[in-house]
């Protein structure tokens, strides 16, 4: 599985990782061995924005109230 694949899955099933993601998106990235490049950090707002519109986690979680409306573009 590639870096962002992995970071996906994790953005998926891991609540306190989301808000990490949410709070300081650079330092998420590096937890799993991601240079926080602009161009990345551009692409994980995509990310966010479209785990969002699942709704749910794969726990069942909430996504909007853990990623917060803040980082909803």
């Amino acid at each position: 599985m590639s870096q962002f694949q992995d970071l996906y899955a994790q953005v998926l099933t891991d609540s306190d990782f989301r808000a990490q993601l949410v709070s300081a998106p650079s330092d998420a990235l590096r937890s799993v061995g991601i240079t926080p490049t602009p161009e990345i950090l551009a692409a994980v707002q995509k990310v966010i924005t479209a785990v969002t519109e699942l709704g749910t986690d794969l726990n069942g979680d909430v996504l909007g109230e853990a990623l917060g409306p803040s980082c909803v573009s």
